[in-house]
């Protein structure tokens, strides 16, 4: 018996075709509320706070204001990245007395998981046609991909998502 460099046995010393699983993660933040998207940004390296903050002052104040006015509420998990002091700063400086604290233990009343859960569905079906093509999928398709999905995705499925919890 042989055993080959990924330390898988046989009888003959035939190569094995090495299938390769995931090419590359894509981040996704997003924003809803019951008027529909709010905003949506990918990224492919790890969010910290730093990112974090670039991505409120980019796509959520402006576009929030945009479709609400000033009369809207902010919300988030309690991730160490968003409750960082100096994305505290920043929302008490731009949304002051306007960030409502999240419920401890609380992740099921989150409704953008339900709606990344249906993003996540239709990528899926739209990746598949691409996999049936035989055609290679790159960070740009991707990226492209998912904006498609997300532009085309209904209100009326995040306003139902919302008004789930």
């Amino acid at each position: 018996m042989f055993c080959n460099t990924i330390s898988a046995w046989s009888r003959d010393a035939k190569p094995i075709a090495l299938i390769v699983k995931h090419l590359f993660k894509v981040y996704v933040w997003g924003a809803i509320s019951v008027k529909g998207k709010i905003g949506m940004h990918m990224f492919i390296e790890n969010l910290d706070r730093h990112l974090y903050r670039q991505i409120l002052n980019e796509h959520l104040h402006d576009n929030a204001n945009a479709m609400h006015g000033r009369r809207w509420v902010f919300q988030q998990v309690n991730d160490p990245k968003h409750t960082s002091r100096d994305v505290k700063s920043d929302l008490e400086t731009y949304l002051p007395g306007r960030v409502l604290p999240w419920p401890s233990y609380s992740p099921d009343l989150n409704p953008i998981e339900n709606v990344w859960a249906i993003l996540k569905k239709m990528l899926r079906r739209r990746s598949r046609v691409w996999w049936h093509k035989k055609k290679s999928i790159t960070n740009d398709i991707f990226f492209a991909l998912i904006r498609k999905e997300w532009d085309d995705l209904d209100n009326n499925v995040i306003v139902n998502c919302i008004n789930s919890m």
